[in-house]
């Protein structure tokens, strides 16, 4: 799950070669909307009515749609000119990252909300107390024993650890 930067696929790539890659939806939606706010400005009926449309294909995972539609817009200016290629090119790098009909039907999640809840509850609550300061060295040993106790696998840790 990631919002597109090149760093992030890299990672992936390199650690989880085999990892179904996803756009968190609400990353990509963002990006028609900047194409909609270049084209359409104020015009928010027209704004509404593109961007309804978009989010459909969006969901649906008809990526080529959304791609297709911001080559159907005639920017009039050069700057709308870039924001439109910008957009369309990110589109098209990412399309298969962004099949989420297909990726719900395997009951995968399409957006971060889940991961950074989980964030927050396993490591917020723990390390971002108020007044606490952690170094990387002191934190990690807290975080995989928060992770241990919160999947119940607690005893799984002592057993390996005696087992050591």
């Amino acid at each position: 799950m990631g919002d597109g930067a090149p760093w992030i696929w890299n990672l992936a790539e390199e650690h989880f070669y085999e990892a179904i890659q996803i756009i968190d939806l609400y990353h990509a939606r963002e990006h028609y909307w900047n194409v909609a706010r270049s084209v359409f400005g104020a015009d928010q009926d027209g704004l509404n009515r593109w961007t309804g449309a978009r989010r459909k294909e969006l969901d649906r995972g008809k990526v080529e749609r959304v791609i297709e539609a911001i080559g159907n817009l005639s920017p009039s200016t050069e700057t709308q000119e870039k924001a439109l290629q910008g957009e369309k090119a990110y589109f098209e790098k990412n399309k298969e990252r962004m099949r989420y009909a297909e990726f719900r039907k395997q009951g995968l999640f399409i957006g971060s909300g889940v991961v950074e809840a989980g964030c927050r509850c396993v490591i917020g609550q723990r390390l971002k107390q108020s007044g606490m300061h952690w170094t990387v060295k002191g934190a990690n040993p807290i975080i995989a024993l928060r992770c241990c106790i919160l999947s119940a696998r607690w005893e799984d840790f002592w057993e390996y650890r005696a087992s050591a």
